[in-house]
């Protein structure tokens, strides 16, 4: 309490608390910025979730196409290789061209 530093902080602390407008305006003012920054992580981990959802679903489609042309350059049949990779005959062809 030598610090005059911490007893003029001390003192500003008493006064806010001692003022119910003041403390009330604080607590709104730190409940919007909980929710705020709750809504940021909230938003931020969704985002994450779609780019992985996303990131798979190409990655398994790019790997679908790899395996379509293996079997396309091994002469299978457009039809077999729908069935096998999930891919539609229509996009098979276009990977053929």
């Amino acid at each position: 309490m030598n610090n005059p530093v911490i007893k003029e902080a001390l003192n500003y602390e008493m006064i806010f608390s001692q003022d119910e407008i003041k403390r009330r305006q604080y607590e709104i003012q730190e409940k919007a910025i909980r929710d705020y920054n709750s809504t940021i992580l909230y938003n931020r981990q969704e985002g994450l979730k779609e780019g992985l959802e996303k990131g798979l679903k190409e990655g398994a489609e790019n790997k679908a196409i790899e395996i379509a042309l293996k079997m396309l350059e091994n002469g299978s049949d457009v039809n077999f290789i729908a069935d096998v990779t999930g891919l539609s005959v229509k996009k098979i062809n276009e990977i053929k061209k």
